[in-house]
């Protein structure tokens, strides 16, 4: 890969814990947070990357498989957290405190630019307060992970 790709690497996924990691020149990304903190430290110096150098994290929905850490991490790390209002009503009294400036609204159906990165968020059927999942595009190249759906 040259410096202007994509990189990805799915940590975990099932239902014992869900985390991927997405990596533009511009960003360091994870989507959902379903293992301890200690976990996801562990499998991210696996693949040769530091969670310091994460700056965002996208939920998806709030059962836990994919929320355990994501107070922890956007305490511990610093990093923005996006989900949409259905997911933060649902999450946010098992996340402890997450800051305002670090809590994000990402609501369903919507594209945000976040510069070398485009994020589209999209409903899906689930048995959650207001799941969705993201599809992550850089330049000519696209990511979805899309996992818990009923149909």
């Amino acid at each position: 890969m040259d410096n202007d790709d994509m990189k990805i690497s799915v940590l975990a996924s099932g239902s014992t814990g869900n985390v991927t990691y997405v990596e533009t020149p511009q960003h360091k990304i994870l989507l959902d947070a379903g293992l301890s903190g200690k976990k996801i430290a562990n499998l991210m110096k696996s693949i040769g990357r530091d969670l310091n150098d994460v700056d965002s994290l996208f939920v998806t929905h709030e059962h836990s498989d994919h929320r355990q850490s994501v107070g922890v991490l956007a305490r511990r790390y610093h990093m923005s957290v996006y989900a949409n209002q259905g997911t933060w009503d649902a999450m946010s009294s098992r996340i402890g405190k997450v800051s305002d400036e670090q809590k994000n609204i990402f609501p369903p159906d919507t594209v945000e630019d976040f510069g070398d990165l485009d994020v589209e968020s999209f409903s899906v059927s689930h048995d959650a307060a207001e799941p969705q999942f993201y599809v992550f595009h850089h330049h000519n190249k696209s990511f979805v992970v899309l996992t818990d759906t009923g149909y």
